[in-house]
């Protein structure tokens, strides 16, 4: 079979953004590969500076090693309770 020949099974990665319920700077993006493989990164993002004025590009910091980890489905929708649905 010559690689022309071949299809391409083109599975689409779709990310999720999630805002947590009581710290309103810290969010979560859940990248979902298409199967059942689900990564997580969290960060902290700013829209206003310490005097309340808006800031013309938000300021975001990555938490931890800045690394996509895989979590288990069980283990996400426990994490996700504390946070809201932000987009889709």
């Amino acid at each position: 079979m010559e690689k022309s020949d071949r299809k391409k099974v083109g599975i689409m990665t779709t990310i999720t953004i999630y805002r947590n319920k009581r710290n309103k700077n810290k969010y979560i993006e859940v990248h979902n590969d298409g199967y059942y493989h689900n990564s997580v990164k969290q960060y902290m993002q700013w829209k206003k500076d310490h005097n309340g004025n808006q800031l013309a590009k938000p300021i975001r910091n990555e938490t931890g090693d800045r690394v996509l980890h895989r979590w288990k489905k069980a283990n996400l929708m426990e994490l996700l309770e504390d946070y809201e649905l932000i987009t889709a």
